[in-house]
Order: structure tokens, then C-alpha cells, then sequence
């Protein structure tokens, strides 16, 4: 489980909030209710042509994107400052992405559910929705036009400022439900996406959901990352000899899972409960010492853990403990409320060498 590569796209996430759609009712609302409209699944979904800017700053610059959707297909074409241009199409059974300069295509096969845990706009929306409902103040701030349109705006600001997710401010279509407008501050990037235009009248053919790849562009078959059970003796077998928390005292080692296909390395997770709930997870994956150093990201700081150099994160419900020991990346995490992080240093203090 890559959970800190996660993490640092939480920006982006956020800023990807298209298509959100609800039913149009007249009334005073309060922040939540709009954000449950814009948030909830309809029976038809809407169909309509936009055009929004994808504005990230230093980090990546400005990005113009045409969008086209109609029954749960997309078609999306991208423009960069810097001279990058991509068309990406999802048509229901397959991902085709096509980048114009480079003249090569991505496609991943979606026809048996291969990435059913990939979460939709709406869904990283309402987790990120979610995480900070504790952390931040969330309130209305007025009604605004974007786009022409009339919309809600609301605005949840971190009540610290020492924080992964920052402020948040989402501008919400007051006829559709849908996200017009939203500014975030993730990771210690600021993410601005607005649409200047939106027409759920405009007669999109299914040709729009068809791409036409050159023939002398290079095709490349993507394969979704798997995760599978395995044994710890299958761990054993191809990590050698490695730190794990041992089971006692009301702890018990319910799963262990290899993620494949995670930048090119076997990466095993180990799930544990105590007395029946979840408790922590752990996961230790062979280090690259080729690797170029990660710097510690907005709400990371840096411990030392069991002699190393490592980082913690303490998010709320969300906490973290990352080092690397003997040649192994470790990482234990936990989203229960009630662990600290001097839980977690005292489970590192436990661990022991698994033969």
C-alpha cells in the first residue's frame, strides 16, 4: 500500500472533482447538505461538454482541459503551458491515454473491474470531505458565479496550520450539483480547477468516445497493480530475514498482502487486529539504495525510530511512523483515533527478526 505517494496527490485529488451531481431543490442549506447534494449518486448521470483550467502553480504550471461525458463514458483533452498535450478516453471497457508530442499510448484494460479500487472524482472528494471534518471548520462563504452559473460556495479552513490538507474552498453549481470551482491546499501544494464553461445541452456523439491512434505511435498495455493474500512463509522466501510485530497480548496478524506492481518491487502488507479491530498495519518492501531521497512532505516530520532516521505523520485519525533499517523500508500506520504515535514507536520497540 503505497499510502504516502497517496498522500502527496492529494492535491490533485481534490482538484479533479468533476462531475459531481445531485437534484435540483430551491432553500437555505447548510454546508453539509450541499456537500451530501454534490457528493450523492443519481440514477442517470449527467451528460455535458465543459472546458476548465487546472491551475497548480510552481509544482506543475497551468493545464486547459475540454471534457466531454455522457453515460459514464469520457473523453478529456488536455493543453499544458509547457507545450504537453494528451487526449484520454474511457469508454466504459478500456482507458486509452494518448500523448499528441510524444506519439504514445497508454491502455488499461477496465472490463473486469481490474480497477475497481481506484476512486472516482466523487469519491476522493468525500474522502477528503471526510478527513478533514474533524481538523477543519467547515462553513458557507456566500454565492458566487462561476462560469456564468450561480453557485454555493463553501470554504473548510484547517484549525491548525501545521497540516497535510490545508484550506479547502468548493464553488457548487446551484442547478446541477456539479463542482465548478475548487481551490486546495494539499501536501503543500496549491490546487486551483474552474471551469469557464459547462453545457449539459450539447449533443456529444459517440464518435467523442472512439480514439483514433496513429500507426506509428508506440502502444504500451498497462496492467493494474494486483494485491493477493500470501503466506508468511512466501514472505520469508523472498525477503530473507526481516522485522515483523509479533502477535500476543490481544494483537493477532489477520492478513498479509503483496501489492505488485508498485514501482517495480514486492511490497507486503501486514494487517493486525487486537481483540477483534482493526489496529495497525505494517509494511516492509526492499529498499532501493539507488533511490533519490524523499523529502519529508507538509504535516511529515522527522523521529528517530528504533536508532534510524525516520518520519512520523499525526493527522487526526490518520498516523504514521516510516524508516528504513538493514536494507528494508518499513512504514506502520494506523487510522484509529485512539493510537498515538508513542503507540507506534512502542509496537517498533516489539518487532523482531523474522528467519
Amino acid at each position: 500500500m503505497n499510502w504516502k505517494k497517496s498522500l502527496r496527490a492529494a492535491g490533485l485529488v481534490a482538484a479533479l472533482t468533476f462531475s459531481l451531481v445531485g437534484c435540483n431543490t430551491e432553500g437555505a442549506y447548510s454546508p453539509q447538505e450541499i456537500i451530501d447534494h454534490a457528493l450523492q449518486e443519481t440514477k442517470e448521470p449527467l451528460a455535458y461538454y465543459g472546458e476548465y483550467t487546472m491551475d497548480m502553480g510552481d509544482a506543475g504550471g497551468k493545464i486547459q482541459v475540454k471534457e466531454w461525458t455522457k453515460d459514464g463514458k469520457r473523453r478529456i483533452e488536455t493543453t499544458a503551458e509547457n507545450g504537453e498535450h494528451s487526449i484520454s478516453v474511457n469508454n466504459g471497457s478500456q482507458v486509452i491515454m494518448y500523448d499528441v508530442v510524444k506519439n504514445t499510448v497508454h491502455k488499461i484494460d477496465i472490463s473486469k473491474g481490474g480497477v475497481d479500487e481506484i476512486p472516482s472524482q466523487r469519491d476522493q472528494l468525500k474522502l477528503l470531505f471526510n478527513a478533514v471534518k474533524d481538523t477543519h471548520d467547515v462553513k458557507m462563504a456566500g454565492e458566487e458565479k462561476i462560469a456564468g452559473r450561480d453557485t454555493y460556495k463553501v470554504v473548510a479552513k484547517a484549525k491548525k496550520d501545521d497540516t497535510l490538507i490545508g484550506d479547502i474552498e468548493v464553488w457548487v453549481d446551484k442547478k446541477t450539483w456539479v463542482t465548478l470551482k475548487t481551490i486546495t491546499n494539499g501536501a503543500g501544494n496549491k490546487m486551483i480547477t474552474e471551469y469557464t464553461k459547462i453545457d449539459e445541452k450539447a449533443k456529444i456523439d459517440d464518435a467523442q468516445f472512439t480514439l483514433d491512434i496513429p500507426k506509428d505511435a508506440k502502444v504500451e498495455e498497462i496492467s493494474v497493480p494486483e494485491s493477493e493474500s500470501v503466506t508468511l512463509d512466501t514472505v520469508k522466501e523472498q525477503l530473507g530475514e526481516f522485522l515483523m510485530v509479533p502477535e500476543g497480548n490481544g494483537l493477532t496478524l489477520e492478513e498479509i498482502s503483496l501489492d505488485k506492481g508498485i514501482e517495480d518491487r514486492s511490497e507486503y502488507t501486514f494487517s493486525y487486529a487486537k481483540n477483534g479491530q482493526q489496529d495497525i498495519s505494517v509494511t516492509v518492501f526492499k529498499a532501493n539504495s539507488n533511490a533519490k531521497k524523499v523529502e519529508p512532505i507538509k504535516g511529515e516530520k522527522e523521529m528517530d525510530i528504533r536508532g534510524q532516521k525516520g518520519t512520523v505523520m499525526d493527522e487526526n485519525k490518520f498516523r504514521s511512523i516510516s524508516w528504513q533499517e538493514n536494507g528494508y523500508q518499513y512504514s506502520m500506520f494506523t487510522v484509529d483515533s485512539k493510537q498515538t504515535i508513542e503507540d507506534l514507536v512502542a509496537y517498533t520497540k516489539q518487532m523482531t527478526i523474522v528467519k
